[in-house]
């Protein structure tokens, strides 16, 4: 199973310096610059259709060079923000993957999640300039990573619900496989035998920056150490040799 994280394009909330990050105000479809709520800007769906088709030619690409069928998955937080950008992403995806449909399967409807909302930033919500707010709860971050200061939610909190969407899409895969065994489908196996499932994650900045670390096996506190992810890009990520190791052992135990 492999992980991709990507994060949504420019938005109008983004367009605007503003912190949007509850989920009222982020999967509203009013108000804002536009009145249609904080989705994309013009900017962001441009750059979404991009980076998408540079994701769809790495997923072609390798699947081709490991001769494995591919199964494609898209998770997404319940922002407007995220969700359009999903839609985008499944659009270009259908597209690219057409002339493949025998190799790579696109699974119907965005799985909408959410543990892969925005973190909350408390009393921040709403106000301008998002840049300032944001440093002031990052510089937090770094000496504390369980603070609740300005009412923001917890790095530690944040790292529970985005790591448990990475194992219960673990745990799925384990238990169809389960299933197959026990139902005897000797056929099905074979036709499973060297599929790999992408599962693309939507998602927000802080959000995925703090999943990165966590897989990392870096302590909540590091995690604007690491590249950052800007708009409408994406990242293949697993969890380190480590963490891998204990995953492995805890299902061979299972």
């Amino acid at each position: 199973m492999k992980f991709v994280l990507f994060r949504h394009g420019h938005s109008l909330a983004n367009q605007e310096s503003r912190i949007v990050s509850s989920l009222e105000n982020g999967t509203r479809t009013d108000g804002g610059p536009e009145g249609t709520g904080f989705g994309l800007s013009s900017k962001g769906r441009l750059e979404v259709a991009e980076t998408a088709t540079t994701l769809a030619d790495h997923i072609i690409t390798t699947s081709t060079q490991t001769q494995n069928r591919a199964r494609v998955r898209i998770l997404t937080s319940p922002f407007q923000r995220t969700l359009n950008t999903a839609s985008i992403i499944k659009s270009q995806f259908r597209t690219s993957f057409s002339p493949l449909q025998d190799t790579i399967t696109l699974e119907l409807g965005l799985t909408i999640t959410q543990d892969l909302r925005e973190r909350f930033f408390g009393e921040f919500e709403m106000r301008t300039p998002s840049e300032d707010l944001y440093n002031q709860v990052w510089a937090a971050d770094a000496q504390n990573p369980f603070h609740e200061l300005f009412g923001v939610e917890s790095v530690v909190d944040v790292t529970r619900r985005v790591t448990g969407v990475i194992r219960s899409q673990e745990e799925r895969g384990e238990e169809q496989q389960e299933q197959q065994e026990q139902q005897g489908q000797q056929e099905q196996q074979e036709q499973q035998e060297g599929e790999e499932v992408w599962v693309v994650l939507v998602s927000h900045g802080d959000s995925l920056q703090i999943l990165q670390t966590a897989m990392r096996g870096w302590s909540g506190d590091r995690h604007r150490q690491l590249d950052h992810l800007e708009t409408a890009n994406w990242r293949v990520v697993e969890w380190c040799p480590e963490l891998q190791a204990a995953h492995q052992s805890h299902s061979s135990r299972s």
